[in-house]
């Protein structure tokens, strides 16, 4: 049986403008890279990245990134399912992020981030993160 991403509708593609502006909001200061993993069943998987600096001041993103990384959030936004991970750049990166089920992005504890990825998926052997790399509660959106 396979899966079928869902068809993003006008509601969609409005819900998916208003969870980017509460991920900025939410990602302060700093170097982003935004990626966004979805399940598409036997037909394996979507990954879109997205990557963006901002201050008080300035907002710089990656242009030709936001767009694609826009359409994928709303098939997201329409009821898939899989994850959203915020990693901020700094001297000790930080990352935190949402499981997707059936278009509700559900923030993960710093735990819960660990454990999705720090673990071989097929061992289930713990593989660590990477250095300098620290795990933080994901806010609500």
């Amino acid at each position: 049986m396979s899966t079928s991403l869902p068809t993003p509708d006008d509601a969609d593609k409005d819900r998916a403008v208003d969870l980017m502006v509460s991920v900025l909001e939410k990602a302060g200061t700093g170097i982003h890279t935004l990626t966004l993993n979805l399940s598409a069943g036997e037909n394996g998987h979507i990954t879109e990245r997205f990557h963006f600096a901002q201050n008080p001041s300035s907002f710089v993103p990656e242009t030709e990134m936001g767009v694609s990384f826009g359409k994928v959030l709303a098939i997201a936004s329409a009821g898939a399912t899989g994850g959203m991970i915020l990693r901020t750049w700094s001297t000790k990166d930080t990352v935190c992020a949402w499981a997707i089920d059936e278009g509700d992005f559900v923030p993960l504890t710093a735990a819960e981030t660990f454990n999705a990825y720090c673990h071989n998926k097929e061992t289930g052997e713990l593989t660590g993160p990477p250095e300098g790399t620290e795990y933080a509660d994901a806010p609500a959106l």
